[in-house]
């Protein structure tokens, strides 16, 4: 483990596989296109020797052979222990894929550091990563929503900033189903009911 990160199954095997096909410096390369990670020569050098593994090459071409690269780009092996198409490890998932979240949000891959695997990459809510690239983080106690309603319109004139009072209160008055036309007014009405204080909860308590 280095800085946090661990070496898992899967990008062993890709190196045991990978160094014994190219010298280490186009398995550093390799690694980290094949994992869509960032580490670094020294990281990925530690981690074969402290894997114990090796390339099993002399250093050196015998006369005749040629090399396995010749008129390649990257690592193109594929053997029996190559991964199968559409058995993509969850650590291969590429810079800006997407996917979409149990609750209907768009979710895309960042370059930004995984707290919990040290990956060099991670998964962030589409909608939110791209209003902090126009406007900064989103302040405490705020939320980032989709003026339409609409989950999977992430255009940047489409999300707003609104307070969790604000988005408390458009709940309350079903703000995702009301009309077009109306829904100008609900955000309208909640920015009011949030800048009062009002009772929201007291209020929807009364009202059953």
């Amino acid at each position: 483990m280095a800085n946090g990160f661990r070496y898992l199954d899967e990008h062993l095997d890709f190196l045991r596989e990978g160094f014994r096909l190219m010298s280490l410096s186009e398995l550093v390369e390799a690694f980290n296109r094949h994992f869509g990670l960032e580490r670094s020569f020294n990281s990925v050098r530690a981690a074969v020797k402290n894997h114990g593994i090796t390339s099993g090459r002399t250093g050196r071409f015998e006369t005749g052979e040629t090399p396995w690269n010749k008129g390649k780009t990257g690592y193109m092996g594929a053997n029996e222990t190559s991964f199968r198409r559409g058995n993509m490890p969850h650590t291969k998932r590429r810079l800006w894929s997407e996917r979409i979240s149990v609750d209907g949000y768009i979710e895309i891959s960042v370059p930004e550091r995984n707290p919990h695997t040290g990956a060099a990459t991670r998964f962030r809510l589409k909608h939110v990563w791209l209003w902090e690239g126009e406007h900064g983080k989103v302040p405490p106690g705020h939320a980032v929503i989709f003026k339409d309603g609409d989950r999977m319109n992430c255009e940047i004139d489409n999300l707003l900033l609104v307070s969790r009072s604000e988005l408390l209160s458009m709940n309350l008055h079903g703000y995702r189903e009301m009309p077009e036309e109306v829904k100008p007014s609900v955000l309208a009405l909640a920015k009011i009911e949030a800048k009062a204080g009002f009772r929201i909860m007291r209020r929807a308590n009364n009202a059953r």
